[in-house]
């Protein structure tokens, strides 16, 4: 779409219908064009193409009741604005001010977008304090049911609940994540054997194929070298239960060299914890660990896993278990044959506010404190500031038992000499059932707020199944935002709830729709 326009003649711009302001007269001669979704996989992003006989400095912006403004600094005859932040089936106003030596003007340019997918979830604002907020949209990592399999979307959402930009990775056939940004701008997801870099206009910036020898799955961070570590499984890895080797999974991480492009590094979980200890494994035998995410510590290169089956798990830079925080009840010994150390040594003691350790039921997990609990089926651990570990603990089994049926997010101090753990804010267990997700969410620490962002990415009630994403005043306990997506789950069997029958939010993050 394009057309040309001389600035002097009043005719012209009568008909064309500028809007046009100029500081004092100037005659020039420019054109803009604009392409919608130009890379075939962000629908709601645009290209706008300027060109002009005089330098023009640009700069744009979406109207609406969430404004996205861009700017290109430089001067140049020829410019190409990204236009993200475009609203789905809309007449999109997008104004375009060009800066010139003499003065500037503006163009309105109407941009036309399709609907959204019709099995997008329905997204209400629930609780909405922007003052108190940390700054940004709201990013999901959305995985919509395809009869089986995934179909992966993620998108942004702003304080209206309006979808704002979405990227359709339904190519790959299969669940692609997580959906984050790297330090670069980078936007970084992973298949089983594919590692995949776009930018926000759906630009495909890198294609990895890896060894597949290994299978990447549910977590991948950036290192501060820019490099990754990946959750994986490892073909022929086994594990000895009762005498009979069966084939492991989720229990690898690897190092993995963006530069080079290729894997540099391993950790075998299963060397360093006791594989045959199942009281909390429901899915098959070899799926004993279940690694869901890892925190990565830079400041002595310890990493510490999520493992939905068991727990939390710390591990440096060697490969060696530095501690467990998990109910004590059932640890053996270590090793994929059951033949090495004995890893009750590495079992944080939990203690209260006064350093007393908990009677032997809540160590064991049998029954929980008032203030303290284990994390059970835990997912998405971070480091916080202060050296304490955050997490979502799902509460899966929680005592051994499905009759306390919550959800929370928690904060540990862990003393790494003594072997001991505190618990030191929670938030969740009050809403009980309602916030109670069996599996996936998530849990970030805002850094300009210091809120705590939570994710309860799969509420299953009768009716309504749904996510929720909530924003948490840390030293109130507070919600400062909480918005609820209510699941379709137009492609799958409901009845089943497996994998890819049932719509599944991740994970959130708070995020700008430009870096």
């Amino acid at each position: 779409m394009g057309f040309k326009k001389n600035i002097v003649l009043l005719l012209v711009l009568l008909v064309t219908g500028i809007c046009f302001q100029s500081c004092e007269s100037s005659e020039f001669v420019y054109t803009i064009e604009h392409q919608l979704n130009p890379n075939g996989m962000a629908p709601l992003t645009a290209e706008i193409q300027i060109s002009s006989e005089e330098v023009v400095k640009a700069s744009i912006e979406v109207l609406g009741a969430t404004t996205y403004r861009d700017s290109i600094s430089r001067y140049a005859n020829d410019v190409i604005m990204p236009v993200l932040g475009l609203y789905p089936n809309s007449d999109n106003k997008v104004v375009v001010t060009l800066d010139h030596a003499n003065g500037s003007l503006q163009d309105t340019l109407t941009i036309t977008t399709a609907p959204l997918p019709d099995w997008f979830p329905e997204i209400e604002i629930n609780t909405l304090k922007r003052d108190e907020m940390e700054p940004g949209l709201h990013a999901c990592d959305m995985h919509f049911a395809n009869n089986g399999v995934f179909r992966s979307m993620p998108f942004i959402f702003d304080d209206e609940g309006e979808v704002r930009w979405y990227l359709d990775l339904s190519f790959h056939g299969k669940m692609v994540s997580p959906f984050q940004r790297l330090k670069d701008g980078t936007i970084l997801m992973v298949g089983r054997h594919t590692i995949y870099e776009f930018d926000m206009m759906g630009k495909t910036k890198n294609k990895i194929e890896i060894d597949p020898n290994f299978g990447m799955h549910h977590d991948v961070i950036e290192i501060p070298s820019g490099n990754l570590l990946i959750c994986v499984g490892k073909r022929n890895a086994f594990i000895n239960l009762e005498g009979e080797n069966i084939l492991s999974d989720s229990d690898f991480i690897m190092h993995y060299d963006r530069g080079l492009e290729q894997i540099t590094g391993e950790w075998d979980l299963g060397k360093s914890l006791d594989v045959d200890r199942n009281d909390l494994n429901f899915f098959r035998p070899g799926d004993w660990l279940h690694m869901n995410g890892l925190a990565f510590n830079s400041n002595d290169g310890t990493t510490i896993v999520s493992a939905k089956n068991q727990g939390l798990i710390k591990v440096n830079w060697s490969d060696e278990l530095q501690w467990i925080l998990a109910p004590h009840k059932n640890w053996g010994k270590a090793g994929r044959d059951g033949q090495g150390f004995d890893t009750r040594p590495y079992l944080l003691t939990a203690i209260n506010a006064s350093g007393q350790p908990y009677p032997s039921s809540v160590q064991i997990g049998e029954t929980s404190a008032a203030d303290f609990d284990f994390p059970w089926g835990p997912h998405a651990p971070k480091l916080l500031p202060n050296g304490n570990i955050l997490v979502f603990d799902n509460g899966t089994y929680r005592n051994f038992n499905d009759d306390n049926r919550y959800s929370r997010v928690v904060e540990y101090e862990i003393d790494d000499t003594n072997k001991t753990v505190r618990q030191v804010w929670q938030y969740g267990k009050e809403r009980g059932e309602e916030f109670y997700s069996s599996i996936v969410s998530d849990a970030d620490y805002l850094p300009g707020t210091e809120n705590i962002l939570v994710t309860s990415g799969y509420i299953l009630p009768q009716s309504n199944h749904s996510g929720k994403i909530v924003e948490v005043n840390r030293k109130t306990g507070e919600e400062v935002f909480e918005a609820t997506l209510y699941f379709k789950t137009l492609n799958g069997d409901k009845t089943v709830a497996g994998w890819g029958q049932t719509d599944i939010l991740y994970r959130s993050e708070r995020m700008p729709l430009k870096k």
